[in-house]
């Protein structure tokens, strides 16, 4: 839909409308003149013959053929009505008189030649000049005065400018009182950008307008009724998010004390078993190695899906920590398939304690998105703090495709539900050439919305050897 700017629209229609009006009067206007002036030489000429002949009559005896002394000052009266030029000739064709009536000013845009072209050559009226008894002494040609008719038609050209003139200034008129009125709109447009940014604390000032101050009110309020509605349900996804990690901690502490304590016991059981079938029942010896394999095989599983459900020394140790073991972790695992680094500018490690397993479970998601989903050989998870301002970010170079979009399925729907209850933004956004970044912004509140808790041992302390303590 083609955008519109409504006071250079209305400067530009008025306008426009003006100088349409104005031609089209003028054209009116010259049309007119044309009309009448050759309709006033066919209505007047023989008028001007019959008193040209009277003066000619007046002037030489009857039977006198010399017109040398015609001046047509009979004719002065009707010349201030109607502009015309009239010239006598004798029956010689010799000149004998030659007169215009009307203005001698030419004006300078309707110069004589232009009227005589509007008019026509045709314009003209011929008769003969006679005395009593019938006699014919000359003939008489009238035309239009052409200077005197332009500057008549001038006039009202002229008349009509000023009234576009005062049309324009109408214009200027009614653009002022609108611009003025639709000043506060650059004002609405920026509050309306600060909001796309995510400040739902915006509202708009009251306005003189009463259309505007109708906007301002129906804003306003679906405003405050947004950011309440945002601000319910952050709280609902923190709630949600706290009771899912109540639970990955209750899940794990199960794991540990009942899976944990009977592996242990199996391990235990195929030891002895593998002792007295040492002495009396050799046979069961590959029996027990196997089953001690799998138990030590299931205490590994069981360590890494601990370790999956909770931090380890997250709470103690703090997010940095945390983040270097899980990196390190991941390193060791992969086995040089895949290297994953890890930087941290600024201090990280007094966030409030949702923050930090919020940011801890979205850098686990999306390095196991990476090596899952893109065989990412390198990635890069950059944290930086910068006043109340957190930025993450993680860099992987695996196969996500330049041209298409990339969800991560229920993995980064878990992330966006995390970001959305903090408040910030997650973007995804392909490299160039290859890979995929993960960026979350965040802002830090001030007077953090959750405590972080005082340091203490883990829930569920894992042996350094890899079965459970």
């Amino acid at each position: 839909m083609k955008r519109v700017d409504l006071k250079r629209s209305l400067l530009l229609r008025i306008t426009l409308f003006a100088f349409v009006l104005l031609l089209s009067a003028i054209a009116a206007t010259l049309h007119e003149a044309r009309s009448r002036i050759r309709a006033d030489l066919q209505r007047t000429g023989g008028t001007i013959q019959q008193l040209i002949q009277n003066e000619a009559t007046n002037a030489t005896p009857a039977f006198d053929r010399d017109l040398r002394g015609l001046d047509l000052s009979a004719l002065a009266g009707l010349g201030r009505l109607i502009h015309f030029c009239v010239r006598v000739d004798d029956l010689y064709s010799r000149t004998v008189v030659r007169r215009c009536f009307g203005d001698a000013s030419e004006p300078l845009l309707l110069p004589a030649s232009l009227m005589q072209r509007l008019v026509g050559d045709n314009a003209v009226f011929i008769g003969h000049v006679g005395k009593f008894p019938g006699i014919k002494v000359g003939e008489l040609t009238i035309t239009p005065h052409f200077a005197s008719e332009g500057a008549a038609v001038w006039r009202d050209v002229r008349n009509l400018l000023f009234i576009t003139g005062g049309v324009l200034l109408l214009n200027v008129l009614v653009y002022l009182p609108v611009r003025r009125a639709l000043l506060p709109t650059a004002d609405i447009l920026n509050r309306l950008a600060r909001m796309e940014r995510g400040d739902l604390a915006v509202r708009l000032p009251s306005f003189e307008l009463v259309e505007l101050q109708r906007i301002s009110e129906v804003f306003n309020h679906l405003a405050e009724r947004l950011e309440q509605t945002v601000a319910e349900q952050r709280q609902l996804a923190l709630r949600l998010l706290d009771i899912r990690e109540e639970e990955r901690r209750h899940l794990a502490r199960e794991l540990h004390d009942e899976l944990g304590q009977c592996l242990t016991s199996i391990q235990a059981e195929a030891a002895y078993v593998h002792e007295v079938a040492g002495d009396r029942l050799p046979v069961l010896l590959p029996s027990a190695d196997a089953i001690s394999r799998i138990t030590a095989h299931m205490m590994e599983v069981l360590q890494l899906i601990l370790r999956e459900l909770r931090p380890v020394g997250l709470e103690e140790f703090g997010l940095a920590a945390s983040l270097e073991q899980l990196v390190a972790s991941r390193n060791r695992s992969s086995h040089g398939r895949c290297l994953h680094a890890l930087v941290i500018d600024g201090e990280v490690d007094s966030l409030a304690d949702n923050l930090n397993v919020s940011l801890y479970r979205i850098v686990q998601e999306s390095l196991t998105n990476a090596v899952r989903h893109g065989d990412a050989r390198h990635v890069e998870v950059s944290l930086r703090r910068d006043g109340p301002e957190l930025l993450l970010r993680i860099d992987d170079d695996g196969l996500s495709d330049p041209g298409t979009g990339f969800s991560g399925g229920l993995g980064m729907l878990g992330m966006s539900e995390r970001v959305l209850a903090l408040g910030g933004t997650l973007v995804l956004a392909p490299l160039d050439g290859r890979g995929l970044r993960v960026e979350v912004r965040l802002r830090v509140p001030d007077g953090r919305a959750a405590v972080r808790r005082p340091s203490m041992r883990p829930a569920f302390p894992l042996a350094a050897s890899g079965a459970p303590a």
